[in-house]
């Protein structure tokens, strides 16, 4: 099978140790694209030991448009360093070795995959908290805490399935949600400073609710914009929308988010916002290429 490598090479303008970083210009015609996802990337060079990603030796992240390596071992290299960054392109992870691209340089081996969504409950703008007051403090007016909350059954905090927050309150203040994606991963959201407030990160379970100053007549619940499962690098690799077995009018898609995950960044995986929204009744399910049907993207902003 033709390598699915490719070489880059860097000479360090300053010395980097343990923690630091640099970053690497994309080999020509690739993009972020070609690399989400893989892990086997290696630096080799003449004056250090071979540094492996797998082994947490370094990572990488594609940003739009340069790759950061940060460097995780004691090893200190000097300024003037040649290295050669070996770049894993993420192609499927089932390519049999008797697959050859007819050329490397312009194709890559990806796997098609079916995604079913469910028949998603219809959106409840006030599912996990009904209209009540919230202190900056965390004082809520029914119940004293989230978690008080939470076993008194005043907070609902799980969802049907992976979908993004909702939220609207009076009096000016940045709303915070934390809580759990579909793999049981700590995830915390932001909103703008306002009044009001549409997640873009899917949200499996909700587990706290926090504000920057006091609020009044505050709800929380779910939207209609439903979360994946799997890394969706660009959103025209989904190919096909799909409403109860037929064609779908198109609907939102959201690729995963390519820059570090922050409390205000979008999903780290993607979403999708169908044209018609869940009534619990709707089937949804999308048609999508993934070049690694196994990646679930970067870690959680966890806060």
């Amino acid at each position: 099978m033709a390598s699915k490598y490719d070489v880059v090479t860097k000479t360090l303008g300053a010395a980097v140790g343990a923690g630091g970083s640099f970053t690497v210009a994309y080999p020509a015609g690739r993009t972020a694209e070609d690399y989400l996802g893989a892990t086997d990337h290696m630096i080799t060079s003449q004056s250090y030991r071979t540094l492996f990603a797998k082994t947490g030796d370094f990572t990488i992240t594609p940003g739009p448009s340069t790759i950061s390596v940060v460097l995780n071992t004691g090893l200190a290299m000097a300024v003037g360093s040649v290295l050669y960054i070996s770049l894993d392109r993420a192609e499927t992870a089932a390519a049999p070795e008797s697959v050859t691209l007819a050329n490397p340089a312009k194709m890559t081996l990806m796997m098609p995959v079916k995604i079913t969504l469910g028949a998603p409950a219809t959106a409840d703008a006030d599912g996990f908290v009904e209209s009540q007051n919230l202190t900056s403090a965390g004082v809520f007016s029914v119940s004293a805490t989230a978690a008080a909350a939470l076993l008194a059954a005043a907070l609902d905090g799980v969802c049907d399935v992976p979908r993004n927050v909702v939220a609207a309150w009076t009096g000016t203040a940045v709303l915070t949600v934390t809580g759990t994606d579909e793999y049981g991963d700590v995830l915390v959201e932001s909103s703008a400073s306002g009044t009001s407030f549409t997640g873009k990160k899917a949200f499996k379970t909700v587990t706290n609710i926090s504000v920057s100053a006091n609020v009044t007549a505050l709800t929380v619940g779910t939207g209609v914009v439903l979360g994946l499962p799997v890394f969706l690098a660009d959103a025209a690799d989904v190919t096909k929308e799909i409403l109860d077995g037929v064609a779908a009018t198109a609907g939102t898609i959201a690729a995963a988010v390519l820059t570090t995950p922050s409390a205000t960044t979008g999903d780290i995986r993607g979403t999708y916002n169908p044209n018609s929204a869940p009534n619990g009744t709707r089937v949804f399910e999308l048609g999508i290429w993934v070049r690694d049907p196994s990646y679930t993207g970067a870690a959680q902003y966890a806060g």
